[in-house]
């Protein structure tokens, strides 16, 4: 039986590279963000939520609790994610919107939690600990808490202090597995 846990899809993101909200973008017949919340649905978490900027027209079902961004508050991933992570105060998986070759099944074997007690999961790639597609645990707050009240927002120097404090944990990705982390930042990037 596995662990409860929640899921977040972050797609408030200003989009500045792309020229366009990543969100919005066609991706195989849908919008990118229901293509990825339809990943997250389907792996068997107690909660599904929708972290975004209140002016997207982002309307998910009934089933998923959308989180907004504080108006006028610019706090990036981190702060998504420390809200996301106080509301719900279980293990929470998180993707990124723009991410779209993120697998389901990558997800439901690497990152879901199977056994208490839970700590964070990361991968590690040639460009260091994936901070947008792993799972946080309540037990990494203080931390993110911390580094956000420092405004130090940049996640990958948090989940390090994270893995130090034995709260979290990072593992090298596979050759086969690093596609699945690939970010559509660019136009380019989506060909």
């Amino acid at each position: 039986m596995n662990t409860p846990f929640a899921t977040v899809l972050l797609a408030g993101g200003r989009s500045t590279r792309m020229k366009q909200d990543k969100a919005l973008l066609h991706w195989h017949g849908q919008d990118l963000w229901q293509a990825q919340l339809h990943k997250l649905q389907s792996i068997g978490a107690s909660h599904v939520l929708l972290s975004c900027r209140r002016e997207q027209p982002l309307f998910p079902g009934d089933d998923v609790e959308i989180v907004h961004d504080p108006e006028g508050i610019n706090d990036g991933p981190l702060g998504a994610i420390i809200r996301c992570l106080e509301r719900v105060q279980m293990p929470l998986l998180v993707l990124a919107v723009d991410m779209p070759w993120m697998t389901a099944a990558f997800l439901r074997q690497h990152l879901v939690p199977t056994a208490e007690p839970v700590c964070g999961q990361f991968y590690r790639g040639p460009h260091g600990d994936e901070v947008l597609a792993g799972l946080y645990v309540p037990a990494m707050l203080p931390l993110m808490q911390a580094a956000l009240r420092e405004k130090h927002l940049a996640l990958q120097p948090v989940i390090e202090a994270c893995v130090k404090s034995g709260s979290a944990m990072t593992c090298l990705l596979g050759p086969d597995q690093i596609a699945f982390f690939h970010n559509a930042n660019t136009p380019e990037d989506l060909k």
